[in-house]
């Protein structure tokens, strides 16, 4: 049975929102996908240990929410699997906290998009400035100009995890979220899992969501050391050795020119120290993609801008 034949009309979908503090973000997230227009549907809510009364405020504030509170901060990888695993919907969505729909029609539309694309499995959303609407070119790392193509639908190798659907098959397939990454190109390593089993994920600029992003999300050293770390893991863990050097060398280099830019050096240093210490517990996890994926990846990857439009876009601050 196909993907299409086995998708009901109205399917269940399960909208998952990772959460950790910043109430007013995660109240704007809530009544995003509560005004949604599509009725079957489920709000699962994942809570990092905020410890500031969130089972009393979504009691009072949104009620038919089901609300899973960890006992700690898991981090993005573990907070979503939790989520993943509660959820009963032939269809995912997650979104993070400070990532909300923009109209009250955006269910119906990734519904919509998988029935008409039975080939395709994970949709990235179009993600806009909170306040404008425009594109946000930190989270474009699509291999299309962003210029050209935010508003058209291509296959890619990238999503953003806050803003995306799954079909509920490629969790069940490819795994979740890989734990020990905890935050920080998790999204990454899922998806060349995901391809590497034969899925497509589709960029779907119809399917539109904004993104209220705190001034700190990604300045704090704690970005350099972890994205400098899961770099090193990914590379060893999801490529063999020339491929993983070749996604490894470049990546390096941008983050160490990144933090020097911003004076976070030795966040860099610690992230190199603790990935390669790592190694050995990601030893077990080794699963290389396939030739056939690696080239399927490397097509996607021929119309990607060259390095000097890439640059362009850090010319003010690295696009982190």
């Amino acid at each position: 049975m196909d993907a299409a034949s086995s998708l009901p009309e109205s399917p269940l979908v399960s909208i998952v929102i990772l959460n950790y503090k910043r109430r007013e973000a995660l109240r704007r997230v809530l009544d995003s996908v509560r005004m949604q227009e599509y009725a079957n549907r489920e709000i699962i809510l994942v809570d990092n240990n905020s410890g500031d009364g969130i089972c009393q405020f979504i009691e009072d504030y949104a009620p038919e929410v089901e609300l899973i509170e960890l006992r700690q901060n898991l981090g993005a990888c573990s907070g979503r699997n939790a989520g993943i695993e509660r959820a009963c919907g032939e269809i995912v969505i997650m979104l993070d906290n400070d990532i909300f729909l923009e109209s009250a029609f955006e269910l119906s539309r990734a519904v919509k998009a998988f029935r008409s694309r039975p080939d395709i499995h994970v949709l990235a959303f179009f993600l806009g400035d909170a306040e404008t609407g425009v594109v946000r070119s930190r989270e474009w790392c699509h291999p299309r100009s962003m210029a050209d193509f935010s508003s058209t639908e291509f296959e890619t190798n990238y999503f953003v995890e806050g803003a995306a659907a799954y079909r509920r098959e490629v969790f069940e397939a490819a795994g979740k979220y890989y734990e020990p990454i905890f935050l920080g190109n998790e999204g990454l390593d899922l998806a060349l899992r995901i391809l590497d089993h034969g899925f497509r994920i589709l960029y779907a600029p119809q399917i539109r969501a904004r993104h209220l992003m705190s001034s700190d999300t990604r300045s704090s050293e704690r970005t350099y050391y972890f994205y400098t770390r899961n770099y090193l893991w990914i590379a060893y863990k999801d490529y063999h050795f020339i491929q993983g050097m070749r996604f490894l060398i470049p990546k390096l280099a941008m983050m160490a020119f990144f933090s020097l830019r911003v004076g976070h050096l030795r966040a860099f240093l610690r992230g190199l120290k603790d990935g390669f210490k790592g190694l050995v517990q990601v030893r077990s996890e080794r699963t290389p993609i396939s030739r056939s994926t690696a080239w399927y990846i490397a097509g996607l990857e021929k119309m990607r801008p060259n390095v000097l439009v890439r640059a362009a876009r850090h010319k003010m601050e690295p696009q982190l």
